[in-house]
């Protein structure tokens, strides 16, 4: 039996509808599935050994991980007399450094939040951003061949770094992953910018960059860069709510991610 063009478009019609259909529902089951996790979590982590487990000492075990594989690489790296190989043996003891701190600023930073917690889409982003640069390292790109510029790569991640260090110790244990507001810090690099530790990371993504000028690098660091500021976007709407009155004066008198440009 023949059938006509009316019916095969129908039937068309009719699949496209399922699928959405289907999809819809797997959309539904996944957000059910997270928001029993998230609910879950909180009850965990509103006791006392739940907020110290779950608030402290895991996030501050993940960090310590990549800490000790960078000790070992700094341990058991080899000494060369080039320029270029003290650089790089510095960079690798700041990172140390810099992961230490982390490690120790997760297990004391304060545990009460000031207003909400933050929901799923501001989490993401914050997750995505913190971990995104890691990804470069597993990539089949390699280093450019100029001494130069992995000399000058080395230089800009290394004072990245160093001004990332001085933000989050001037931080201190109002440290945070996720926009949730811990307190109101406004001393020290926070004079400066009032996002410093995002500042310090862009300026050692642009060292990465510099190591690996690759479209696939550019790529990511572009995607770095918008994670960033959208980081900064949901972190200022969790702090202006919950100071309504310090923090607009603040934003007012200095700038968001870059010295001289608001």
């Amino acid at each position: 039996m023949r059938r006509d063009h009316g019916s095969d478009l129908a039937d068309v019609g009719q699949h496209k509808r399922a699928g959405r259909l289907v999809s819809g529902a797997h959309v539904t089951a996944v957000t059910s599935v997270w928001r029993g996790l998230v609910a879950a979590f909180r009850e965990v982590e509103a006791t006392p050994w739940g907020g110290l487990l779950l608030g402290n000492v895991w996030p501050a075990y993940v960090f310590a991980l990549p800490l000790a594989a960078r000790l070992w690489n700094l341990l058991h790296a080899p000494r060369g007399d080039s320029l270029h190989a003290q650089a790089a043996l510095l960079q690798e003891s700041v990172t140390v450094v810099f992961l230490t701190l982390v490690v120790v600023l997760f297990v004391f930073r304060r545990r009460r939040i000031e207003g909400q917690r933050a929901t799923l889409g501001p989490g993401l982003v914050a997750l995505v951003g913190t971990f995104l640069l890691n990804v470069v390292a597993y990539l089949p790109v390699e280093d450019t061949a100029s001494t130069e510029s992995l000399l000058a790569s080395s230089i800009v991640v290394i004072a990245g770094t160093l001004f990332t260090i001085w933000s989050l110790a001037t931080l201190g244990r109002c440290f945070g992953l996720f926009p949730e507001v811990r307190g109101l810090v406004m001393r020290g690099p926070y004079r400066v910018v009032r996002h410093p530790v995002y500042l310090g990371e862009l300026l050692s993504a642009v060292g990465l960059l510099l190591a690996k000028p690759h479209p696939v690098i550019i790529g990511i660091f572009a995607v770095f860069v918008a994670l960033q500021y959208w980081r900064t976007v949901y972190e200022e709407r969790a702090l202006a709510a919950a100071y309504p009155d310090e923090y607009p004066a603040y934003a007012r008198r200095v700038p968001r991610l870059l010295p001289g440009w608001r």
